[in-house]
């Protein structure tokens, strides 16, 4: 049997996640001198609480190469093999650290995915090769297959207050006192697995209808199989924007929450979309 394995920036649904036996490799995440493991030690709510309270941003870690060992280990051993999708290579070290625990038990039966995105995509991802599972499909089929898809991922987000991401390290400070002065409300990408500056809207109503205006121009031209619209604290906001989405290109729209990692440089308030194109 094929098992799929992933990190907690997949913010995978419960249900989802239990229903599929899918295991979840947490990111920690670390507020002075107490850790906390994203998704297992702090909820999404618990934690934009402390990130409010906390005077420091939060630093985050990747997984272990033995957390990752830990978990092939005990899938391998039952008999399984895996298949892991992790967020990108150029956001965190966590798929180099699985890739690490993989070449330790130098066998095929684990392949690799890096999304290049993080958040709904893994969820995309990982729906995608759950059923070519069950089609009865070999690991190396189910892992081409997935891997094909990877170029037809698309994720972008627009911020309230660009300080996490300054903070955080995403972009430079001469960047962030620029949107400061101007109240710039970006819209970044993840392009390549890097994160870009797509947009600098000076408003966050503008920014908003920009976004919705590029999720309607990817339908048309490209055609959306798959999307979420993926959000902070701010879930009211979050829905109104789907709502509206749903409304431009007639197809049902995803809600997602994104909590520790995410969050930490995307801040309280936020509104991003994941898409899976057609082509």
């Amino acid at each position: 049997m094929i098992k799929i394995v992933t990190d907690s920036t997949g913010y995978l649904d419960e249900k989802f996640r239990k229903e599929n036996d899918i295991t979840v490799v947490p990111l920690k995440v670390r507020f002075g001198d107490k850790s906390y493991r994203e998704g297992v030690d702090i909820t999404p709510d618990q934690f934009y609480k402390l990130l409010e309270e906390s005077k420091e941003l939060p630093k985050t870690s990747q997984p272990s190469i033995q957390d990752f060992t830990d978990v092939y280990k005990r899938i391998l051993d039952e008999g399984n093999e895996i298949l892991s999708i992790h967020i990108s290579s150029k956001l965190s070290g966590t798929f180099n650290a699985a890739r690490m625990a993989a070449e330790h038990f130098g066998t095929d039966k684990i392949k690799l995915i890096d999304s290049q995105h993080t958040s709904m995509i893994l969820v995309f991802l990982a729906e995608h090769a759950l059923e070519e599972i069950k089609k009865g499909k070999s690991l190396e089929e189910v892992y081409e297959s997935t891997k094909a898809l990877v170029p037809k991922m698309i994720t972008r987000f627009t911020f309230w207050d660009i300080k996490y991401l300054v903070q955080g390290g995403r972009i430079s400070k001469a960047e962030g006192l620029i949107g400061s002065i101007l109240s710039i409300k970006p819209i970044l990408s993840f392009t390549n697995g890097e994160v870009k500056t797509e947009a600098t809207p000076r408003t966050w109503k503008k920014a908003l209808r920009k976004l919705a205006e590029y999720i309607e121009k990817i339908n048309e031209e490209r055609g959306i199989e798959k999307i979420g619209i993926i959000y902070g604290t701010n879930f009211d906001e979050a829905k109104e924007f789907a709502n509206k989405v749903k409304e431009r290109i007639g197809m049902d729209v995803r809600m997602q929450q994104l909590g520790a990692v995410v969050g930490t440089y995307a801040g309280p308030r936020w509104i991003g979309t994941g898409i899976q194109t057609r082509k």
